[in-house]
Formats: structure tokens, sequence, C-alpha cells
């Protein structure tokens, strides 16, 4: 049992046994996931107690998560549950979206259906604003950023007042009033109080609220949208 611990493995090895590449054992080593021995020679070496570490990595790796999330997963158990609740959203969100994209391509295969391409357009312009490109450098923040959100929402308790805001904002913009405008400072002043209400003093759930809203106005919203964000990122800004 003492000799069995105390095995090494050459890295062409230990790959072998793990079922990896030589390649992919490399690569953690220069990035520090997986550091090896080295023996005199400055060969590469390792142990079977390196195994359970070399699994969590392709575990996470198989999940989605970068490398560099891989790394802080490793290295603190309350990153890790946080890391994997953003990638359980994420996978969610996906699931959803191709369950609508399986549906659209339905509907437009029927010969008999008319297809109303700028009411597509626009659906599918707004609807894909809550994706990223998979591995994006945004992706992570993007994710953990609408899972706060979306969690905030699922216990905020929205007043009638609230909902009253939204049709109110709505109007406003129909009759071209800006936020800049008497009538578009009371409605900035309303929508900042409930974001006040609804951050709770949070400040990560604020800087969450900022980044998404920040990502959205990076493209062309459609219709009204740009209006209506314009409003909601005025009251951001303003919010404490």
């Amino acid at each position: 049992m003492g000799e069995n611990a105390l095995r090494m493995y050459r890295i062409q090895e230990f790959a072998a046994k793990a079922g990896v590449t030589v390649r992919t054992l490399h690569h953690y080593d220069r990035i520090g996931l997986l550091k090896p021995r080295r023996t005199h020679a400055r060969y590469r070496v390792y142990g079977d107690a390196d195994l359970p570490r070399l699994r969590q990595i392709l575990v996470f790796k198989f999940l989605g998560l970068s490398l560099s999330e891989i790394a802080a997963a490793l290295k603190s158990g309350s990153r890790r549950t946080e890391l994997l609740k953003n990638r359980r959203y994420a996978v969610k969100r996906d699931r959803h979206r191709l369950a609508i994209e399986l549906q659209l391509l339905d509907e437009l295969q029927d010969p008999a259906a008319a297809t109303d391409w700028a009411e597509l357009a626009a659906f599918t312009c707004e609807f894909g604003r809550n994706f990223v490109i998979p591995g994006s450098s945004t992706r992570s923040k993007l994710d953990e950023a609408r899972r706060l959100i979306g969690e905030r929402r699922m216990e905020w308790n929205a007043t009638l007042r609230d909902y009253e805001m939204m049709a109110d904002i709505r109007a406003a913009i129909g009759r071209g009033d800006t936020p800049d405008s008497p009538a578009g400072q009371a409605l900035v002043a309303r929508w900042r109080d409930a974001i006040e209400r609804f951050a709770g003093g949070d400040a990560a759930l604020r800087a969450a609220l900022v980044l998404v809203m920040s990502e959205r106005l990076k493209t062309p919203e459609p219709g009204g949208m740009a209006g209506f964000h314009e409003y909601l990122n005025r009251a951001l800004q303003q919010a404490s």
C-alpha cells in the first residue's frame, strides 16, 4: 500500500492513466492548474495523488467552466459554489433558447404559415441580447449578474405603482418625452426609487444591474426599446 502511494508516473504514463493528452498536461502545468514534480533530469512526474485534482478539472471543464474559473473553484469552496450556480443558470438559459429556436424552426418550415419577418427580427434581436458567446470574456460576469438579478426578482414584491410606472414610461416615449423633460425627470425619479428598493442596499446587486444595462447599450435597440432603456440607464446612474 505504501509503495502504491509513492508510485510515480512519467507524463506519458500519467496521461494514458488519466485519459488525457500529454499536450493537455503540459498546458495545465504552464498555467499552474496541475503542477507535476520534477526529477533531477527535469522530467515531469505525477503520482496517484494527482488524479483527484485532475478529475475535478476534467469535470469542471465538461460543465463549461473556463480554466481561470476552474483554478478559482479549486482554491475556494465558496467560489466553486458561486461558479457552479452561475453555470447552472447559464445552462438553463441556453436550454430555454434552444427550445425557442426549435419552435421557430418548426414554424419557418410550415408552408401554410405566414411569416412576419419584421416581428421575428425584432423578437430575435431582443431575445438574443440575453446571450453571450460561450467562452467569451464577458460571459462569466454577465451570467453571475443575471443570476443575481433573477434570484432577486423571485423574492421581490413589485407594487402596483411599479407596474403602472412601466406603462407611464411607454406612454411618455410615445409622446416623445425624454428623460430630460419635466415629465421624464419625474419618471426617472420613480424608477430610481424602484431600483433602490430592488437593490436594497446590496452593492453587488446594484453593480449587476449596471453591468447588464451597460451591455445592452452596446448594441442598437429595436423599436421603442431604445427610449425605454434610456430611462432605465438614467435611473441607474442616479441611484445611490
